[in-house]
């Protein structure tokens, strides 16, 4: 596998093992990465289910604010298209953001670590600007990262510019 980022998103994986980059040996283990990132995070709710119930409970609030001002199908396609972004360490989990049956709320990070929120969106006929805050830790401030998305001559959003704020 060659790439910059040292955990690709599962649908690049896919992508991959379909075309013939890689074995399937290592699409499986690259998915084991992501299959225990989902184990740890399930482990730890397990273990403070207070505080992950308030995560959830901020995550959907998060959800349902960007949703009712802008439509649920045009947030999970700016997810959708920010997940095939390089090097955007959040894509990891926004792989299955087009999917209409997981809860919109499931991409969004807004407490712990790590993050990821939307800030600002600028919805315009066939421009979006989209001021995000991701990553972090414990001693890591979160990166924000504001995108241009715009609509090529077949209606799907492309990300146009991307720039550190």
């Amino acid at each position: 596998m060659t790439t910059l980022d040292p955990v690709p998103t599962p649908q690049q994986l896919f992508r991959w093992f379909d075309s013939g980059r890689i074995t399937r040996e290592e699409f499986r283990t690259a998915m084991a990465v992501h299959t225990n990132e989902i184990i740890e995070e399930m482990e730890q709710a397990h273990a403070n289910p207070l505080v992950a119930k308030f995560n959830e409970l901020m995550n959907r609030r998060e959800a349902w604010k960007w949703s009712r001002k802008h439509g649920e199908a045009l947030i999970r396609e700016i997810l959708y298209v920010l997940m095939d972004e390089e090097r955007f360490t959040p894509a990891r989990w926004l792989w299955n953001a087009a999917h209409p049956h997981i809860p919109l709320s499931c991409f969004f990070r807004t407490r712990g670590t790590p993050m990821l929120r939307f800030l600002e969106m600028n919805v315009r006929p066939q421009i979006i600007t989209v001021l995000i805050e991701h990553g972090g830790s414990e001693t890591l401030q979160p990166t924000r990262e504001q995108f241009t998305l715009r609509r090529n001559r077949q209606t799907r959003l492309m990300v146009e510019r991307r720039e550190l704020m």
